[in-house]
């Protein structure tokens, strides 16, 4: 694994979104001008490497965007109901999001510019290195699409490449153009990787193997990790919208094609913190640091956890969550008044009111796994596409096993953890969490509304971009959102984030071509495509 580090190559060319490198690696790697045909391994490393911030819980991520922003606007985490800023999203951090992305794909740029130049022979070794690079690319422009609406995309990250400034700069793409892309090339990607597994050149294999950091150079979880995520996407658009139909289809086409998708915990596409070189990624303490300042848990999510069944508990709870100084389990609620969560939250630790997100399981967890996609996403998925007939299956028996699955996940993140600052736990036999996810199925008078419930706890505070979407998409859980009367701009709840005034700075004329196309305004409440 060392010597992916050694080869890392790191744009050397700024462009229109400044962006800028680390000069800690910036020194070690090749100018992409000067690489050899060999480099397009290297340049596969070097997008994922840059779109790590956003792969990993890290600090930066979860401190500065997924809880204190997406968190918020998801209750995935418990806040206080400050007034004059509730729903803001601070524009650094939102921009740091956007030029995160925008850096990625100029690497991207990169390794596809040095591909298209090969001969035929060489291109044959090296695609499976541009195939994994354009999976890992549409994971993060369909969570930059989900969080903005319309981007640039297709004319974006050619700077370092043509040198040409003034036409460097790109036009927005629409987002349902964007998602369509996103199917099609998903769907041939995975023929392509498939074709390719098990008939790679020698020297393709072995490089793979050192070069990729997120599954080791499996291409069987390549597979999985491109379809479901392209079912993730369906099942997105497949509800409402302009893609509708499409979404179905590509629904239909993925479950009754039995194409292979993550199924099991082994399967998870992730990236772990254990691995052999861990600390040059980031620093593990980061995920303790991420977290501990905003650790505190939300009603909505402990109400799922405790009101599913009467009388009985989920299995996670204990894993997930810490009691407060009481003994119970007690979460920041939206129906409280500002002044109530201050006295509360002023009190010392001898009489905590709210309850934490398990210290063993997440924040001194140095050993922490970092999910991408996980096998209870696909079941809930599933259960969604059988429940709505967009697939043959049984609903309720994919919904089982995707509260299963959950179970196991969330008890892997425990049992990996070398702390035991909270609570360690074996988890039940199988049997005692699909007993309990039937009963949840079957008290469930809206079978809609419990799978979308599950999959939103699933995701929680580990994947709170993802249990945004979910709620924007379907409305579900239903929660309660305070009005904020004394904020200038968002005084409810957002539909999308704003664009960042880098953007408004750098690519003005696009940008107001783009707020000319939105009716004249930058509007944080325009729905998405998808959005209901």
């Amino acid at each position: 694994m060392k010597k992916i580090y050694l080869y890392l190559t790191v744009l050397a060319a700024a462009f229109f979104y400044s962006a800028c490198t680390d000069d800690q690696y910036s020194e070690r790697y090749h100018d992409p001008a000067t690489t050899t045909t060999a480099s397009c391994d290297k340049l596969m490393t070097g997008v994922f490497y840059n779109g790590r911030a956003y792969t990993f819980n890290s600090y930066w991520r979860m401190y500065t965007w997924d809880n204190t922003v997406i968190g918020v606007y998801a209750q995935t985490l418990g806040f206080v109901n400050s007034a004059g800023s509730l729903y803001s999203a601070n524009d650094s951090y939102a921009n740091d999001r956007w030029v995160n992305f925008y850096n990625t794909l100029a690497q991207f740029r990169v390794l596809q510019n040095l591909y298209d130049g090969l001969s035929e022979s060489d291109q044959s070794i090296y695609r499976i290195f541009m195939d994994l690079s354009e999976v890992f690319i549409y994971d993060h422009l369909s969570q930059i699409v989900d969080t903005y609406g319309d981007v640039p995309f297709k004319e974006a990250g050619y700077l370092s490449i043509t040198g040409d400034v003034a036409g460097s700069y790109p036009s927005y793409d629409k987002a349902a153009d964007l998602y369509t892309i996103m199917l099609d090339r998903l769907g041939a990607l995975y023929t392509d990787i498939r074709s390719l597994n098990g008939n790679l050149d020698k020297r393709a294999t072995e490089s793979l193997k050192i070069q990729d950091f997120i599954n080791y150079g499996d291409l069987n979880k390549w597979e999985r990790y491109c379809n479901s995520l392209r079912l993730r996407l369906a099942v997105r658009v497949a509800s409402q919208g302009d893609l509708a139909a499409k979404g179905k289809q590509v629904v239909a086409e993925i479950l009754n094609g039995n194409y292979p998708l993550v199924s099991n915990l082994e399967e998870t596409i992730k990236l772990d913190t254990n691995n052999k070189d861990s600390e040059k990624f980031f620093n593990p303490d980061d995920l303790r640091t991420g977290y501990i300042d905003q650790s505190r848990a939300s009603q909505a999510m402990l109400d799922v956890l405790t009101l599913s069944v009467p009388g009985e508990n989920d299995p996670r709870l204990p894993i997930m969550y810490s009691k407060n100084a009481a003994g119970e389990y007690r979460g920041l609620s939206t129906y409280e008044t500002y002044a109530e969560q201050q006295a509360n939250t002023a009190l010392p630790e001898a009489q905590r009111v709210y309850s934490r997100i398990d210290s063993t399981t997440v924040m001194y967890n140095t050993m922490f796994i970092h999910p991408v996609l996980t096998a209870a996403e696909v079941d809930f998925l599933k259960a969604e596409a059988y429940q709505n007939g967009w697939a043959t299956g049984n609903a309720k028996t994919a919904f089982v096993n995707g509260m299963l699955n959950s179970a196991k996940f969330y008890f892997a993140e425990n049992a990996i953890s070398p702390s035991t600052a909270g609570t360690k736990m074996v988890m039940p036999a199988d049997s005692i969490i699909t007993d309990y996810a039937g009963k949840v199925w079957d008290a469930a008078a809206n079978k809609q509304e419990v799978i979308i419930t599950q999959k939103w706890l699933h995701f929680g505070f580990m994947q709170p971009v993802q249990a945004w979407n979910e709620r924007r998409r379907t409305g579900y859980p239903q929660l309660y959102y305070p009005e904020d009367p004394t904020a200038q701009l968002l005084k409810k709840l957002p539909d999308r984030v704003r664009y960042t005034t880098s953007e408004r700075s750098n690519n003005a004329k696009n940008y107001n071509a783009q707020i000319q196309a939105m009716g004249g305004t930058d509007d944080p409440y325009r729905k998405l495509f998808w959005a209901k």
